[in-house]
């Protein structure tokens, strides 16, 4: 059976259980309170459907089109930032939220608070993949805040702090990129060891360029240490291993 025709017997089943609630409340109150469902409730159905069958762009839809009637809708907010979720777009999904928690505070806390726990995860994980740590390391703190001892997070933030000791190395901030090396890495680096140390992370995270950039300033910084030079001669064989002639993966 294909999507539109799932989606239509889900969507009919659900219109179906409302009708008879509908009609069993008019039959009670004899006919008096008798109206046409709300337009808007019929769209919030019908993007839970879409939800409910894998479909978060149809779901997208109607949770927009509530929030063209109301748009300050609850259930419109958070069904929107669930289609965003769906669809692994973690920081739209924060948007809707943020505009949630405006809306209607505590809705979100009642409803659904692993919604937000889901995409700051999926936030920090983009944002780390992208190469962006800084705002990766800014999600996994919010995160950090609302579950704590979250399983993967203590990783995640550990990559981000390596990739944000590597920017701030190569922006010849080396005070703070040694400091934050040695939170990342559980052990106190400095000096060479700190370029070392960082490429090395760096390297297993494939981030290539910036392990070889870090060893290239350290060794200006650090004249007559061959570890910087024979690793960064390993490194750029692995770059550019058209130039090599026995072409190497890191380990």
């Amino acid at each position: 059976m294909s999507v539109p025709a799932r989606l239509a017997g889900v969507a009919r089943a659900r219109c179906a259980r409302r009708s008879i609630g509908w009609l069993a409340v008019c039959a009670a109150l004899g006919g008096l309170a008798c109206q046409r469902p709300d337009p808007s409730q019929v769209l919030l159905e019908r993007g839970e459907v879409a939800l409910d069958i894998g479909n978060p762009e149809d779901a997208e839809d109607a949770f927009r089109q509530v929030l063209a009637l109301r748009p300050d809708d609850p259930a419109a907010l958070l069904g929107l930032a669930r289609s965003h979720l769906a669809r692994q777009d973690g920081e739209a999904a924060l948007d809707a939220l943020a505009r949630l928690n405006g809306a209607a505070p505590g809705y979100l806390a009642s409803h659904a608070p692993q919604v937000e726990t889901q995409a700051l995860e999926l936030a920090a994980r983009q944002s780390l993949e992208n190469g962006d740590s800084a705002w990766a390391l800014d999600r996994l703190a919010r995160l950090e805040q609302r579950d704590p001892g979250r399983p993967g997070v203590a990783e995640l933030r550990v990559r981000a702090e390596i990739l944000e000791a590597g920017k701030l190395y190569a922006a010849g901030r080396i005070p703070e990129a040694e400091a934050l090396a040695s939170r990342a890495l559980r052990a106190r680096v400095s000096g060479a060891d700190a370029a070392l140390s960082l490429a090395h992370a760096l390297a297993q995270q494939g981030r290539l360029d910036m392990a070889i950039s870090i060893l290239s300033d350290a060794r200006a910084r650090h004249l007559g240490d061959r570890r910087l030079s024979a690793l960064m001669d390993r490194l750029l064989e692995i770059r550019y291993p058209e130039e090599s002639t026995a072409p190497r993966a890191w380990r």
